[in-house]
């Protein structure tokens, strides 16, 4: 019975706290720059233009200008492993990811050209720059001062697995991860949204 509540109160917070805004700055400046949001139903990823990358972002990864877009995502590393697909889900993935301490991982994969079920963000040059840095303290590094980079085959030939800072959880989930990063560059957002909808809700407003 008490689990169930806990259930239920989790849920109603999860409506609340997606629907309600987070506070956005009002900026007084051109908005020249965009990203965009992938969804693929339960895990976002963030894509910024090659041109908008931080130099430190472009030389860790060594990217070719050729790739014109970056997509960054957060999230539990046995899950990112072990989960190519949905139908590869089992519960104890889910448990271990949800409830035990676990190391995670940054998901980063190239593109060449913008696909149209991807959602357009404009921003500042600021804010971009907000980001840029929120996405390079998300890599763990090594001593010198190297994203550390996993030796895993990823689902295609154009994304890696890096190490990353941080634990997953049922409160801090890969949703959460992208929430406070559009949080932390001044984009409206969810309060919290460890799922997928109050993201987009926010984005598509």
């Amino acid at each position: 019975m008490v689990l169930i509540t806990l259930i239920e109160i989790y849920f109603i917070l999860v409506i609340v706290l997606s629907l309600f805004s987070s506070n956005k700055k009002e900026l007084n400046c051109i908005q020249s720059e965009k990203i965009y949001i992938t969804s693929n139903g339960i895990h976002l990823d963030i894509i910024i233009p090659y041109n908008s990358l931080s130099d430190k972002l472009k030389e860790n990864l060594q990217i070719s200008d050729r790739l014109k877009y970056i997509s960054f995502g957060w999230g539990d590393k046995e899950f990112y492993f072990n989960t190519p697909t949905w139908s590869d889900l089992t519960f104890s993935t889910t448990f271990k990811a949800l409830f035990l301490k676990s190391e995670s991982a940054m998901h980063v994969t190239f593109y060449s050209s913008i696909y149209t079920n991807w959602k357009k963000i404009n921003l500042c040059k600021i804010q971009i720059e907000d980001l840029n840095l929120y996405i390079e303290n998300s890599f763990k590094k090594d001593y010198n001062d190297k994203f550390v980079k996993i030796n895993v085959s990823g689902y295609s030939s154009n994304d890696f697995f890096y190490e990353a800072n941080g634990s997953f959880s049922f409160y801090r989930t890969c949703n959460v991860w992208v929430n406070e990063a559009l949080k932390n560059s001044n984009i409206k957002t969810s309060i919290w949204s460890p799922f997928v909808y109050g993201i987009l809700y926010h984005i598509e407003e």
